[in-house]
């Protein structure tokens, strides 16, 4: 099943409509949790600590060792099932200003509030965006276990997590990170002047370019005609929830790359 036959519409469709109209603006900042009702064009989501999983006890949260994840042909375990990891390549992603967002695309906020890219600013520049998809044994079916945009390919010998404006992870627990919140089973990388292309991109109806490019393949790389820059998206593992962006580093303290982990595999 393609990313957007898995939008729950009607959470979204409402907030979009009233927003469009005007400046679209994407933010990195996420909810912990789903959205309770619908996802709303009028008040800023609120980024926060957030649990690695929804359910008690949580597993250790996975810190290092992202590349392992973008492993073709690597056998694991996926829900409790059997599942092989195929790497998708979308293409280079724009990054004009080296100021990168990652969050749901469908999610606008209030036209006053300012974009909120990563703190961890890249020289500016095009690079590649691939996705980490896992392919089940049984049933062929497939999830987005994670997104990548590299920067180098130097191997990444250190991470930490993608941080926006006021968070101190001195002040997260053992098993809390800071990341963005997903209400429509997506998550997305724009740089920051890309931003106000994704109202066109997603659309009124959720029948914009974008939407259309995910009908079928679970990850997409799609140009904006107006502004020429384009996004990358990607259906965000099992759906909704809060998931973490974590920066690679090379040997030399250079970025190496951002990995998005949504929590498929085991």
């Amino acid at each position: 099943m393609g990313a957007r036959a898995k939008i729950a519409i009607a959470l979204v469709v409402a907030a979009l409509v009233a927003t469009c109209a005007g400046i679209a603006v994407f933010s990195g900042r996420p909810v912990a949790a789903p959205a309770p009702s619908k996802a709303s064009c009028d008040a800023p989501p609120i980024r926060q600590a957030a649990f690695a999983q929804p359910s008690e006890p949580a597993p250790p949260l996975r810190r290092d060792g992202f590349d392992e994840l973008f492993r073709t042909g690597r056998e694991v375990k996926a829900g409790g099932e059997a599942a092989v990891v195929e790497v998708v390549e979308l293409g280079a992603l724009d990054l004009p200003t080296g100021r990168l967002l990652g969050g749901d695309p469908t999610t606008v906020n209030d036209v006053t509030e300012p974009p909120v890219p990563f703190l961890v600013r890249v020289p500016p520049g095009e690079y590649p965006v691939s996705v980490a998809e896992v392919r089940f044994a049984g049933s062929g079916h497939r999830r987005v276990a994670a997104a990548r945009l590299t920067i180098r390919q130097e191997p990444a010998v250190r991470w930490e997590l993608a941080l926006v404006k006021g968070e101190d992870p001195a002040k997260l627990g053992p098993n809390e990170f800071y990341g963005y919140g997903v209400d429509a089973g997506l998550g997305a990388f724009v740089d920051a002047d890309a931003v106000p292309a994704l109202c066109r991109l997603v659309g009124e109806d959720l029948e914009g370019p974008l939407m259309k490019a995910l009908d079928g393949p679970e990850a997409a790389l799609v140009r904006d005609p107006v502004s020429g820059l384009n996004v990358a998206a990607f259906s965000s593992g099992w759906g909704d929830g809060s998931y973490p962006t974590w920066i690679g580093y090379a040997a030399n303290g250079q970025v190496a790359r951002f990995v998005t982990d949504f929590h498929v595999i085991s």
